[in-house]
C-alpha cells in the first residue's frame, strides 16, 4: 500500500494539502463577502438551486463548480465553529463551509497537478515541487481561488489543458469543451497562444486545430450566453456596439484598473525578475514566450475595459498563472544546463 501511495507521488499531494490547510481554515474563520466578492452572493444562490431565475448572467452559466459544491453539500459535511461569517446571517453557512472546503480540495489538487505535469515535463521533481508551493502564495490563491467563488477548479482543469498541449495531445478537446460551463476567459487565452505558436512553429497543424476548437469554445459560449442564459443584467457585455462604445469611451478609472492588476502579479514579476537576471548576466531569454505574456496581459486589459470590468483585470490574468511558472521553470531550466555545460568542461 505505501509502495502504491509513494509511487503515485500521494506523499507530495499529502504535503500540499498541509500547506493548504492554514489557508483554508483562515478563509473559513475570517472570509466575508464585502465588496469585490459580489459575484459569490449569485453562486450561494446556484449551491441551492441550479437553475435559479434569480442568477444573473454569466453567472448562471458557470454551472460545473457550483453543481460539484452542492453535492457536496448534500453529503452533509459542515464544521460549524465561529467565524466571521456569522456576520451575513442572510447567507448558508453549510453552503459558505461547502464552498471553502471545495476550493480547498482544488487548490491542493492544482499544485499536485503542476507537480505531476511539470516532472512529466522532465523538468526536476524538486523544481516541480516549488511550482507547486509557488502557486500556493500567489496573490490570486488566496484572494480568488481559497475565498468564496467558483474558479478554484477552473486552474486544476487549465493545468491539464495546459499539460496536454505542451504535449500536442488532443485531450485538450473535451477539457476545453468543459469549460463553456465554468469559465470562457481560456479560450480566449488558447486563441492567442495557439495562433502565435502556429507561426511559430512552421505552421503545424496542431496548433490552428486549437486555435480552431478554442474559437468555437468562445462562440458557443457567446451564443448561450446571449440567446440561452440571457439576462438583463451585463447584457451589454454581448453586445457588439455596447462592446466597441466602451473601448472608445472609457469609464474605468484606468490608474485604479492597472494599480489592482499589478497587485496580483506576484508570480508574474517572478517571471520577470527571472528574465532581468539573465539579462544581466548575458544569457539568452526566451523573447518569443515574454511577448507572448505581454499580448495575453493585453489581449485581457481590451476585455475588461470594453466590458467596463476592470477591476477583475488582475484576476483573469491570474487565471494563467500555471502558464506562468512553466514559463518560469523554462527559464531557470536553461540557466541549469548552461551551468552543467560550464562544469563538464
Amino acid at each position: 500500500m505505501i509502495k502504491f501511495l509513494l509511487k503515485h507521488n500521494f506523499h507530495v499531494l499529502f504535503v500540499y494539502i498541509l500547506l493548504c490547510f492554514p489557508l483554508f481554515y483562515f478563509v473559513y474563520k475570517f472570509g466575508v463577502v464585502l465588496a469585490g466578492y459580489e459575484d459569490a452572493k449569485s453562486y450561494f444562490k446556484l449551491f441551492g438551486n441550479l437553475s435559479s431565475h434569480d442568477v444573473p448572467s454569466p453567472f448562471n452559466m458557470r454551472l460545473l463548480s457550483p453543481a460539484l459544491i452542492h453535492i457536496l453539500h448534500e453529503t452533509g459535511l459542515f464544521y460549524n465553529t465561529e467565524c466571521a461569517f456569522d456576520a451575513f446571517p442572510m447567507y448558508d453557512k453549510t453552503y459558505f463551509f461547502a464552498n471553502v472546503f471545495y476550493n480547498f480540495i482544488c487548490v491542493s489538487l492544482t499544485s499536485h497537478s503542476l507537480y505531476l505535469a511539470f516532472t512529466k515535463l522532465n523538468f526536476s521533481k524538486f523544481n516541480s515541487f516549488l511550482a507547486g508551493l509557488v502557486f500556493l502564495l500567489g496573490f490570486g490563491t488566496i484572494f480568488y481561488l481559497m475565498m468564496p467563488g467558483v474558479d478554484s477548479i477552473s486552474l486544476l482543469i487549465f493545468t491539464w489543458i495546459l499539460f496536454f498541449y505542451l504535449k500536442r495531445n488532443y485531450w485538450i478537446i473535451p477539457l476545453l469543451l468543459i469549460l463553456v460551463f465554468q469559465r470562457e476567459y481560456y479560450f480566449l487565452f488558447f486563441m492567442l497562444v495557439a495562433l502565435m505558436d502556429f507561426f511559430r512553429f512552421k505552421k503545424e497543424k496542431y496548433y490552428i486545430h486549437v486555435f480552431a476548437i478554442a474559437t468555437l469554445g468562445w462562440l458557443t459560449y457567446f451564443v448561450l450566453r446571449k440567446y440561452v442564459f440571457f439576462t438583463h443584467h451585463w447584457h451589454y457585455q454581448t453586445n457588439a456596439n455596447s462592446l466597441l462604445n466602451g473601448l472608445l469611451h472609457i469609464e474605468i478609472d484606468l490608474v485604479t484598473m492597472f494599480r489592482q492588476s499589478f497587485m496580483t502579479m506576484n508570480i508574474y514579476f517572478i517571471y520577470l525578475l527571472v528574465l532581468a537576471i539573465k539579462k544581466y548576466n548575458d544569457m539568452k531569454i526566451n523573447t518569443y514566450n515574454f511577448i507572448t505574456t505581454v499580448l495575453l496581459f493585453i489581449q485581457i486589459t481590451i476585455l475588461s475595459i470594453a466590458t467596463t470590468s476592470g477591476n477583475n483585470n488582475g484576476r483573469y490574468f491570474y487565471f494563467a498563472t500555471p502558464y506562468f511558472l512553466y514559463l518560469i521553470l523554462s527559464e531557470v531550466n536553461s540557466i541549469l544546463r548552461i551551468e552543467l555545460n560550464i562544469e563538464t568542461k
